[in-house]
């Protein structure tokens, strides 16, 4: 008789004292593969340490899921917010050249406020396009400064007031330039709308800049270049 067939007899005598039967630990050999198991109530269960082993590999692994997470969902939110800025500049020059009815004057001061569906005159607040945490300056597209981090930045240029451009014409101008005119060569806004002499040629361009605040942790600090989404159009003026 081999000595597992009698330790199999062993493990199968009975028992009068009313307590379970005794079964045989695994050799070694079973352990060393991941099978260690332990006697206890007649059955066999697996150790508790392999479950707080999984505990630790999840508490591991979480983190860099939910940084892989979060940045999924900022290169999707960082596209949104690329068509926004670039739709914004283009609505802001629309309205800065346009001159087809006395809803469209592009000067004077601000007031009342935007309904969000129908066109209202220099209107400002919620619902229109200089909203709050933005600001609106006149410079070039170069020059135009950077926001704060979530806040935007649009600036229209040429200026609005300042002086007419030295040009008789649009082909004067283009003669003595050798190329097209750009925004602020042809002078201020007002004067050009006053008396208009640049008609075809006078380019108005509007810049929006966005600081975009990230989900992920330090992403913005690491990357300030990366998440300053700037847009510029040019439009040539209606006067």
């Amino acid at each position: 008789m081999t000595k597992l067939q009698d330790d199999a007899r062993w493990s199968l005598r009975p028992d009068y004292s009313g307590r379970p039967p005794r079964v045989p630990l695994p050799s070694a050999s079973h352990r060393g593969r991941g099978e260690g198991w332990v006697r206890g109530g007649g059955q066999l269960s697996p150790p508790r340490f392999k479950r707080g082993q999984a505990l630790v590999e999840f508490a591991l692994m979480f983190p860099i899921l939910f940084f892989l997470l979060a940045l999924t969902i900022d290169l999707f939110r960082v596209d949104w917010v690329t068509t926004t800025v670039a739709e914004a500049a283009r609505q802001g020059a629309r309205q800065a050249v346009a001159n087809a009815d006395p809803y469209d004057n592009p000067f004077g001061t601000a007031g009342g406020a935007c309904s969000g569906t129908t066109q209202v005159n220099a209107a400002n607040g919620s619902g229109c396009l200089f909203s709050t945490g933005s600001s609106l300056t006149e410079a070039s597209p170069a020059n135009c400064p950077n926001p704060s981090v979530g806040h935007a930045s649009i600036c229209v240029y040429p200026t609005e007031q300042g002086a007419a451009g030295s040009y008789v014409s649009c082909a004067s101008a283009r003669s003595a330039l050798g190329r097209d005119p750009a925004p602020g060569d042809l002078g201020a806004r007002v004067p050009e709308y006053n008396s208009p002499q640049y008609k075809g040629c006078f380019q108005i361009v509007v810049t929006v800049i966005f600081r975009y605040n990230t989900l992920v942790p330090f992403l913005g600090s690491a990357t300030p270049n990366f998440l300053r989404i700037a847009s510029s159009t040019s439009m040539v003026a209606e006067y």
